[in-house]
């Protein structure tokens, strides 16, 4: 059973979930639930297509947690670094790394009283 693309005011529900940094489990696994909830009973899904997309859960978790090890690893590199960032009014600022924090599951660079993401980092040169 294919199962194709929802849409939203022009976008697709791939579309939304692709600008999300990323997709975790439970809504993944609620996607799975409901696309076998509204499966045709005459035509159930392929187990070999229901494997498929297991084995695509399992790769995107591995990834994502890959991902979050990269951002701290590369965040306590740059411990000791000046970095230049954007502000959140889009000016270029720069300042040194004093500390890597985590909060929510998000590293953040401690720039004495300012605090950033790593993905707000543009530049990074050694002090």
């Amino acid at each position: 059973m294919s199962v194709s693309p929802v849409s939203s005011g022009g976008q697709t529900a791939t579309d939304q979930v692709a600008r999300k940094d990323d997709m975790g489990k439970a809504e993944f696994l609620q996607l799975l639930v409901t696309q076998l909830r509204y499966q045709d009973p005459l035509n159930p899904m392929d187990d070999r297509e229901f494997a498929t997309q297991l084995a695509q859960f399992t790769s995107l978790d591995k990834i994502t947690e890959q991902t979050k090890w990269s951002k701290m690893t590369y965040g306590l590199g740059l411990v000791g670094q000046t970095v230049t960032y954007a502000d959140e009014d889009g000016k270029t600022v720069s300042g040194v790394v004093q500390s890597l924090k985590v909060a929510d599951g998000i590293p953040k660079l401690s720039l004495g009283d300012t605090e950033i993401t790593i993905d707000q980092v543009i530049t990074a040169t050694k002090s």
